[in-house]
């Protein structure tokens, strides 16, 4: 099957050079239709090259391309369900057309080839290239570091945690050796590789527990998405966890992904990630940490003027996460199990990266040219 950008190509050569791309649709292209278009042409260059397996017997298999941008289509256009994709492909000859579908699969069709790229991380692998290429000869000012709730509709599995008993109090017998001290979780993940560090993180549904706005105590059950955006709120690195991770087990493992990523220069993070270990590991990269005091600490540490000023810039990432939710995430999380969610929620992700690399990559340059 041809990208977008080929067919519109194709479609230029014979008809005007000045044409409308109404003229190649059947039905009427609204403007929800022409961005998911331009979305398409932004992120198709990064898919994996799929051949089309030809069966001898049986029926005829639909084309790869169509069913990763219905998976697409399904995140942009805020559809919850499968069943409600498909009505929509049926009822909307436009969208099926930019799909490319000349018949729409079955519900169960749709469902086996989502969770065939959910299981494989498709879109995790789509990501880190384009983030890549779009930023090769950019240097980022600030990463901006947060994470967001994300509601789910499936049963928690939040354990209590198992009492080790304690030693004998009291002073330790003379001449006894003194107990090695282990060490903390931040400071082992310091030497060890993204995908073991990926691989610790509890992915399960839990109940997780946030401190809003207010300052009361918010209580969810699902899973929590970590961000790292740019000053201008691309996506250049996320991960899905269980809800009862707290963001501070996260910050090392995004700090391993970015730096893979794009060059930066400042690390912006709240109070949650307040943690020497996470600062030292940022200092011995060469980047400089900015994270928010942690006002339940016993010694007063302030943020400097110049540290408060470019701390500001941390609302990026709260606004992306807005965007995400208002917008590319569906208001009601169908979908169970872990790989299924991270799926659903990192094409939400994607489509963000191809939203903000148009309006701040793209669009500028044709505005020069022009």
């Amino acid at each position: 099957m041809k990208s977008i950008s080929e067919i519109l190509g194709s479609c230029q050569l014979l008809l005007d050079i000045s044409y409308e791309i109404q003229d190649v649709f059947e039905g009427f292209v609204a403007d929800e239709h022409r961005t998911f278009i331009h979305v398409l042409r932004v992120v198709e260059d990064f898919f994996p090259k799929t051949e089309k397996v030809r069966a001898s017997v049986g029926r005829k298999a639909y084309e790869e391309l169509a069913m990763i941008r219905s998976c697409l289509a399904k995140q942009f256009f805020k559809i919850d369900s499968v069943s409600s994709l498909r009505n929509r492909l049926l009822s909307d000859p436009t969208l099926r057309q930019i799909c490319g579908f000349t018949k729409v699969p079955s519900e169960s069709t749709f469902s086996r080839r989502f969770s065939y790229y959910a299981q494989q991380k498709l879109m995790e692998e789509v990501l880190a290239p384009l983030v890549t290429t779009y930023m090769d000869d950019h240097i980022v000012g600030h990463i901006c570091r947060d994470s967001t709730a994300i509601e789910a509709r499936e049963k928690a599995t939040n354990r209590k945690k198992e009492v080790k008993p304690k030693g004998k109090r009291g002073r330790p017998k003379k001449g006894s050796k003194p107990k090695e001290k282990e060490q903390t979780v931040l400071e082992q993940q310091v030497s060890q590789t993204v995908e073991h560090l990926l691989s610790q993180l509890n992915r399960e549904c839990s109940w997780g527990c946030k401190i809003n706005s207010q300052g009361n105590n918010s209580y969810w059950k699902g899973y929590k998405l970590h961000l790292d955006v740019t000053d201008f709120g691309l996506p250049v690195s996320a991960v899905v966890t269980a809800a009862n991770v707290h963001d501070s087990q996260v910050a090392i493992p995004l700090e391993k992904m970015s730096q893979e990523r794009v060059i930066h220069l400042y690390s912006v993070m709240d109070s949650a990630y307040d943690a020497s270990t996470i600062s030292d590991y940022i200092s011995s990269i060469g980047k400089v940490p900015i994270i928010d005091p942690n006002k339940r600490r016993k010694e007063k540490r302030t943020l400097t003027p110049t540290e408060q000023q470019r701390f500001k810039v941390r609302s990026t990432v709260e606004r992306a996460n807005a965007h995400l939710k208002d917008w590319l995430i569906p208001s009601r999380i169908m979908v169970r199990g872990p790989d299924k969610v991270a799926h659903c929620l990192m094409c939400g992700v994607l489509l963000l990266a191809a939203i903000k690399i148009l309006q701040y990559c793209i669009v500028p340059k044709l505005e020069k040219v022009a």
